[in-house]
Order: C-alpha cells, then sequence, then structure tokens
C-alpha cells in the first residue's frame, strides 16, 4: 500500500515538472496585445532600450533553484519567483533570454514597472521586501560571482555570490 502510494505521488510530481517544462517551451507571445503566456500566466511585456522586456517578474515554476519569499506561495503571485544565478540562466522561455547589464543600462525602468520584491540570501534568510529590487543579468564576473541589477533609490549594478536568489525579467531574443 505504502509503495503505491510512494509510485502515484513520483508520477504526480513527474507529470507536473514535465508539463511544467513543456509549457515553457510552448510559450506564446502575442506582439499586438503586448502579451507572452506561459504556464498558465500572461505577462504584460513593453518595448525599452531597444528589446522587448517582461514588464513582470518571472513566475516560472522550476523546481530545483526558485523560491517564493519569505516561502510563502501567494508571494510568487504577486512578486514573481526568485531564482539562483545558474537557474536564472535557465529561467526563461524558449524564444526569450536574461538580460544583460548592457539591456538594462538601456532601459526605462518606469515601463518596466518595477517593484519593491526583495531577494533572498543563499542561507535561505530574504532579505529588502519593500525596500529594493533586485534582478539577475546574464553578465558573470567570476567563478562565484554574478552582476545583479538592485533598484532602490537609485540603480546599481553589483557583484552578488551567484547562490543568492534574486528576480528574473526576460527579454525577446533579436
Amino acid at each position: 500500500m505504502k509503495f503505491k502510494f510512494v509510485a502515484v505521488l513520483a508520477l504526480f510530481v513527474a507529470a507536473i515538472a514535465f508539463t511544467a517544462c513543456e509549457k515553457v517551451e510552448n510559450c506564446h507571445y502575442d506582439e499586438s496585445a503586448k502579451t507572452l503566456k506561459c504556464q498558465g500566466q500572461t505577462y504584460s511585456t513593453v518595448e525599452t532600450g531597444g528589446r522587448v522586456w517582461m514588464a513582470e517578474n518571472a513566475n516560472l515554476l522550476n523546481f530545483d533553484s526558485s523560491y517564493c519569499y519569505g516561502n510563502n506561495l501567494d508571494n510568487c503571485k504577486k512578486y514573481g519567483r526568485l531564482y539562483d544565478w545558474k537557474s536564472a540562466n535557465d529561467a526563461c522561455p524558449t524564444g526569450w533570454e536574461l538580460p544583460k547589464q548592457a539591456d538594462f543600462e538601456k532601459a526605462d525602468f518606469k515601463a518596466l514597472n518595477i517593484g519593491k520584491d526583495g531577494f533572498r540570501y543563499y542561507d535561505g534568510k530574504f532579505a529588502d521586501e519593500n525596500v529594493s529590487a533586485s534582478f539577475w543579468t546574464a553578465d558573470a564576473f567570476d567563478e562565484s560571482r554574478a552582476v545583479m541589477v538592485r533598484v532602490q533609490d537609485k540603480v546599481t549594478y553589483e557583484h552578488y555570490n551567484k547562490t543568492i536568489a534574486a528576480s528574473v525579467r526576460c527579454v525577446k531574443v533579436k
């Protein structure tokens, strides 16, 4: 009896994982409506800095290394998911990518609708909710750090440990 339950549970988790992966691969961008539909969610998009951006943080399911702020599922709906750098590089759907620092530098942050969603330290503690927003860029700094965009009173580009979990905005591949 216990074996059947474990087997059914394993199949259920595998089906969810497969469905989540399949939906990320089969996202639909509607240029005229300025929307991107993925995993049952519709994201607004905006063109700024010569790129089409998701105007909302990614909330694409990733079982490996993505988190909801405060480990509260409602915060994923509110803020999007937080990803470590490796997962951030895989978080964008097919046809979209993690932006580089240069993309952020060209973007109009008002158009991107930046909130204050905080981040997650490598030790599992969360920080800066309602204080700042943090976004991974595709730019590695060295073996253990990558460039993160921090938006508070001003925009800064800092080097953070790749195991920290931050928000992701995706840009359409040119």
